[in-house]
């Protein structure tokens, strides 16, 4: 087992961070990010499949043409900024689609436009969530793949996959994997490095959505994406001043 190497990248502070909004400049990794959660939230409320693909499709094809998000235009939560864009963008659509009346439909039962009512913001969160730790889970499997002697993506992986089993039993699985033998006080000893590695690419991953994050907002949006879990036992106790966090590129 190796600690990082010497000639690893030295962690970002917030004040790097905070310029990095590499994915929200380049289209092409916006649509890949995002698309998935996009289309998922539209399909909540436009019941119609091909609704939700003429929307998002709309949507994401607008943001490869203009090039990027204006980033004037954002101020705080990244999130928020794209929930209102997509809700906009659906309003649109409804605003322009002919309603259809068939011979054997109820008047009283078509819906009007005044009286739509998007999902509860905890629709937009979940799936936010998700893209969040997906995007940590990528970001872990690469610095495996960089760092040589670190299993950090393969022991988590495993750990989240078999919860119920004990280190003996896991250490079996990533010995087959790995196709070398990991002993259980090693496999204990990755996993605890593991569990902080993730934990400082999940507040990196964090503050890049944030506009200018100080510790305490990227603290407090841990909160309400109900993150905390996943690194408040696992983030040294002076995370807050120093900000040293992994590179999540």
């Amino acid at each position: 087992m190796s600690d990082l190497q010497p000639n690893d990248r030295p962690p970002p502070g917030i004040d790097q961070i905070s310029t990095h909004w590499a994915v929200i400049r380049d289209p092409v990794k916006f649509v890949m990010r995002y698309a998935p959660a996009i289309q998922g939230y539209l399909g909540v409320f436009l019941k119609n499949p091909h609704d939700v693909e003429d929307v998002c499709q709309t949507f994401l094809v607008r943001v490869l043409e203009r090039g990027h998000v204006e980033e004037e235009r954002l101020h705080g939560r990244f999130r928020d900024y794209l929930i209102v864009a997509v809700r906009n963008a659906a309003l649109a659509f409804l605003r322009r689609k002919p309603n259809i009346v068939h011979d054997n439909t109820n008047l009283d039962e078509i819906p009007t436009f005044d009286s739509f009512v998007f999902p509860g913001d905890e629709e937009w969160i979940s799936r936010w969530r998700r893209i969040l730790l997906n995007s940590v889970w990528e970001a872990l499997e690469h610095h495996q793949r960089e760092t040589p002697g670190n299993l950090a993506h393969t022991v988590l992986r495993i750990l989240a996959d078999h919860p119920d089993e004990d280190f003996d039993a896991l250490a079996v699985r990533v010995s087959a994997l790995c196709g070398r033998p990991i002993q259980s006080p090693t496999l204990r000893k990755q996993v605890s490095r593991a569990r902080r590695t993730f934990a400082g690419l999940l507040v990196t991953e964090i503050a890049r959505t944030l506009n200018d994050p100080t510790p305490l907002q990227i603290e407090e949006e841990l909160i309400n994406l109900d993150l905390m879990k996943y690194v408040r036992r696992f983030l040294p106790e002076d995370w807050r001043t120093s900000c040293k966090l992994l590179d999540a590129d």
